[in-house]
């Protein structure tokens, strides 16, 4: 909230807040003389300026100054920080146009979730508010009033119905606006989970999306089953549009994925995951020993260290393999003592190195 606080203390200083910095992050015990000392320095290519007062910001636990630029300034030569007393200062100031770009940003990602600056003011209950105020309004208490209407809201802010997937057509030559399959897929089922609706509201909205062959697929899919799920609909389009990636294939790449060169065990691990999932999906893998093929693959296509490869053949002779995420964690653990360890052997070595140096001049 600092540029809303710049505003409104140009509003009581009346200055413009176009024309005005705000210094924050100053220490209590740094005197207005160093003050000014400091930012002559730091300010001495935006010409003449003046400082209007200065505050104490309790958050912070520091002092705040309001500077008042006197001559016209290319906002491209404002610092956005000042070293000064006890570390860094931030500079606050505001933008031509600030405004204008965030209420754009906030149109058109409202027209996107086919919304309305109206609607959403009276979603966030300020329904005595027009689009025409919203100027008016700083950007950062706008985004304050949607953030905290989110945080508080046990329904999604935006009411369902009006969300809206991404184009899909299915076309050799997608549209500019168009989304891969796989994004588009993904979007879908994860929206189709979360929506209380009907299955004929949900089939209704799908098929907004969709142009194209896509579009076609969908009505020989109702066409041939009325009482078709949206669930069964995806599938389809997963056998249609989907990856032509054969079972055998996504078996032998997941297979085939080792570690690479200057990878983390952990980061081979998320990247060999997606390659599990993919061969799950297309039933090169059961769903049953997931978690077993997991192991084994991580034990035979990793660069373990010894502790590590401990600790992993010891969960395998355990009992049942360990889910992906226990798994993660087994590994970052290691990972993390690994680096402790090779961080106090170096700190070690340094010292080492430092006293036969020391030993060395004495000698001499």
């Amino acid at each position: 909230m600092a540029v809303a606080l710049l505003e409104g203390w140009c509003r009581i200083m009346n200055v413009e807040d176009q024309k005005a910095l705000m210094v924050t992050g100053i220490p209590v015990d740094c005197e207005e003389t160093e003050v000014q000392g400091i930012l002559q320095e730091a300010f001495k290519s935006l010409g003449r300026y003046r400082l209007l007062g200065k505050i104490f910001r309790k958050q912070e636990n520091a002092n705040a100054v309001l500077v008042e630029l006197l001559e016209l300034t290319d906002v491209s030569v404002i610092p956005s920080e000042v070293q000064g007393k006890g570390g860094v200062w931030r500079v606050i100031f505001k933008t031509p146009g600030q405004d204008n770009e965030f209420l754009q940003r906030l149109s058109l990602f409202l027209e996107k979730e086919g919304q309305t600056v109206s609607g959403m003011l009276r979603a966030l209950g300020q329904e005595g508010m027009s689009p025409a105020t919203v100027p008016c309004i700083s950007p950062e208490l706008l985004a304050h009033l949607v953030g905290q209407a989110m945080a508080h809201a046990p329904q999604p802010l935006l009411p369902m119905r009006y969300r809206k997937l991404r184009v899909f057509s299915g076309s050799p030559v997608p549209a500019p606006e168009e989304e891969p399959f796989e994004v588009w897929l993904e979007q879908a089922t994860e929206i189709v989970k979360e929506w209380p609706m009907a299955e004929a509201e949900k089939k209704r909205w799908l098929m907004e999306s969709l142009r194209g062959p896509a579009l076609d697929l969908m009505h020989i899919l109702q066409a041939d089953n009325a009482a078709i799920s949206v669930e069964e609909c995806l599938e389809a389009f997963k056998q249609v549009f989907g990856s032509l990636e054969s079972r055998r294939t996504s078996q032998v790449r997941y297979l085939k994925t080792y570690q690479e060169e200057g990878e983390k065990v952990s980061a081979y691990v998320l990247r060999l995951e997606t390659l599990l999932r993919r061969a799950v999906e297309k039933r090169a893998i059961s769903k049953s020993i997931v978690d077993q093929v997991r192991l084994e693959q991580v034990m035979a296509g990793a660069s373990l260290s010894g502790a590590l490869w401990c600790r992993l053949r010891e969960l395998q002779e355990q009992g049942p393999p360990p889910s992906f995420l226990q798994l993660v964690k087994v590994i970052r653990e290691e990972e993390e003592e690994e680096a402790t360890f090779e961080n106090e052997n170096a700190q070690e070595r340094e010292e080492r190195d430092g006293r036969g140096r020391w030993e060395n001049k004495v000698e001499h």
